[in-house]
């Protein structure tokens, strides 16, 4: 019988759910991914739009986004010919701003002995 793991003192995880959630980071662990979701926290873009912003191919453009969609992290609205992509889940900005506070702070540890 598989115990279930303990990420914080009271948050215990089956290993079904860690599996779940080991998912959903792997979705975000493109950075072309990443890339299209700071794109569209500006607000719904199309594709077309998208490879604008991005300066992606149209196919891998399409091909992040579905990806993205089927995690559950974007959503989708038909508008005239066009499908305009939205975030769907608001954890996405606080994920980004607690790794890209990470980032940060990792850099200004690493400058410190040369800026005095």
């Amino acid at each position: 019988m598989k115990t279930a793991a303990v990420v914080s003192p009271s948050l215990k995880l089956t290993e079904p759910q860690l599996e779940a959630i080991a998912r959903q980071f792997r979705v975000l662990g493109e950075a072309s991914r990443l890339r299209l979701l700071a794109s569209l926290m500006a607000g719904p873009a199309t594709v077309g739009e998208l490879v604008e912003s991005t300066g992606f191919k149209q196919g891998n453009v399409s091909k992040q986004l579905v990806a993205l969609h089927e995690a559950g992290f974007l959503g989708r609205e038909r508008d005239g010919n066009f499908v305009r992509y939205r975030i769907a889940d608001p954890v996405v900005f606080d994920l980004c701003q607690l790794m890209c506070g990470r980032v940060e702070r990792e850099a200004r540890e690493r400058m410190a002995p040369w800026l005095g």
